[in-house]
């Protein structure tokens, strides 16, 4: 079963992980949340391979130019294309896809990184709490909504891929204690009542756990064998902003910036395993499954286990629901590319 210990996060923060060189000259390749951090360096990573196309998003316009130029001139590449896409609106999400669509655009490979980390409980104007729109449905909703493009460009021999960048700490998610008498998960989880500081102080970490759990139940009802492989990534614990919040008290600052100092890896070394689901053969073999370091591991025990299970199958129909209410096109794409249900 799978268990974060001390020694096994030690072991992988020092890991050197192989750099991918994946001819991808005939590939289109998508990164969310490319301005900064791990999405960044991944882009720059690919861009630096010479692509058939390259685009990447960022939160506005503004961040869209700047990422544009810095990954243009850090790569060598041209030609980027660099739109925005905001995930805590779902019309954002729907805006990037139609644009998608409308512009003929192909995609081989989704990247789907973007993500935030927050204790403190705020709505979107969708009326989410923001953590769980942004990680969780506004992901989803990116994924399945791209699904039928990704499908389109995926071959017999060479699937193409989806890759969904969860963590680590999915490990020390709170287990859902109670959820089987709970009317629905999302509505309880999205729940300010629900959401007391003990429980927003674990939010993160729930929010990548349910992306293993959406990976693993969009996994299973794809055909075999699959015209897409999805797979959710561990980049380890990096050099990055996803602690700007805590960084804000300047107590907290300190004690961050001694922490990342001696544990973190560089930025740039994290986002090697995004791109090694993203380009490298074997593409198969991860389907389905959580990456750590560049290989195949075991989600926590929880996600394993029956009870995980029961939350994830219940999860998956009730995101479904939630996302086809959203976007119509959501049913349509999941009655035509997904198996309805697995035994």
């Amino acid at each position: 079963m799978g268990r974060l210990t001390v020694l096994g996060f030690l072991r992988e923060q020092w890991t050197e992980l192989p750099i991918s060189t994946a001819d991808v000259r005939d590939q289109s390749l998508v990164v969310v949340g490319a301005n900064v951090g791990l999405g960044n360096e991944a882009a720059v990573h690919l861009a630096q391979l010479k692509p058939k196309s390259l685009l990447i998003t960022s939160r506005d316009e503004v961040k869209c130019e700047q990422s544009k130029a810095d990954v243009e001139s850090r790569s060598g590449m041209t030609g980027i294309e660099s739109w925005p896409l905001e995930l805590s609106s779902f019309d954002s999400v729907r805006s990037f896809v139609d644009n998608f669509e409308a512009k003929g655009c192909t995609a081989n490979v989704l990247i789907a990184n973007a993500g935030i980390s927050t204790t403190k409980y705020s709505k979107t104007a969708d009326g989410y709490e923001t953590t769980f729109q942004v990680n969780y449905l506004s992901t989803a909703l990116l994924s399945i909504l791209m699904l039928p493009h990704l499908i389109k460009t995926g071959t017999p021999e060479h699937a193409s891929r989806l890759v969904i960048v969860s963590s680590e700490v999915h490990y020390i998610a709170n287990r859902l204690k109670g959820a089987d008498k709970w009317p629905s998960i999302i509505e309880t989880i999205n729940d300010e009542a629900y959401c007391t500081s003990s429980v927003m102080s674990n939010r993160y970490p729930l929010s990548k756990l349910l992306e293993v759990m959406f990976i693993r139940e969009l996994s299973s009802r794809l055909p075999t064998p699959t015209l897409v492989a999805v797979s959710a990534v561990n980049p380890g614990y990096c050099h990055s902003r996803l602690s700007r919040e805590i960084e804000s008290n300047p107590f907290l600052k300190v004690f961050v910036s001694i922490h990342k100092g001696l544990l973190a890896r560089p930025t740039e070394m994290g986002s090697r395993t995004l791109v090694h689901a993203a380009i490298e053969p074997g593409e198969r073999e991860r389907h389905g499954h959580y990456l750590s370091s560049c290989q195949v591991t075991e989600e926590s025990d929880y996600a394993l286990g029956a009870e995980g299970r029961e939350v994830s199958k219940r999860l998956w129909h009730e995101t479904l629901k939630t996302l086809g209410d959203i976007d119509p096109r959501v049913n349509g794409i999941v009655s035509e590319h997904l198996t309805q249900d697995v035994a």
